[in-house]
């Protein structure tokens, strides 16, 4: 599993209090998958969570402004049919994560219908995370989550993180 998607979905269980996190879930009779589903909530108060999420550390680009913009349409057009099809009724939110989006791609992805968990976003959503998860020790099965709480739970010298 992605890094990046791992993240989401512990954000999604521990911040949205979602009982149910699945990653990857394939299309049936179409091409691509939806990186992240969380369902929250039982009964008339369920709410799912459709995450799509690009990890590109280097900046998001998937051939230009144009194309990264129809990119990210298309997989948020495909998540909304998807909770429409599948979770008929239930409200939705469909969220688009990365940590490193160019400010001009940002105002064109703005455009979308989609929730967008970028740059900053992205960093107080991991930060979040992260302070939850240096207050357990408990194992939840979560990758992303349990490798925050062995770098919020080091003795000694702790890693600093200096961006040049």
């Amino acid at each position: 599993m992605d890094i990046g998607e791992s993240l989401v979905g512990s954000y999604l269980r521990h911040e949205r209090q979602c009982h149910t996190v699945a990653f990857n879930q394939f299309l049936r009779g179409k091409q691509g998958e939806i990186d992240v589903i969380g369902i929250s909530g039982e009964g008339v108060n369920q709410h799912v969570w459709l995450a799509e999420v690009a990890l590109h550390l280097d900046s998001l680009n998937y051939g230009g402004y144009t194309q990264t913009v129809h990119k990210v349409a298309t997989k948020v057009a495909t998540a909304r049919e998807y909770a429409d099809n599948t979770y008929s009724g239930r409200p939705s939110t469909v969220e688009f994560w990365a940590p490193q989006v160019p400010s001009g791609l940002g105002v064109l992805l703005a455009e979308l219908d989609v929730e967008l968990v970028i740059n900053e976003e992205f960093t107080r959503r991991v930060n979040l995370l992260a302070a939850r998860a240096a207050s357990s020790t408990k194992q939840f099965g979560d990758d992303a989550f349990r490798f925050l709480q062995v770098l919020t739970h080091l003795r000694g010298d702790r890693p600093t993180f200096h961006v040049p």
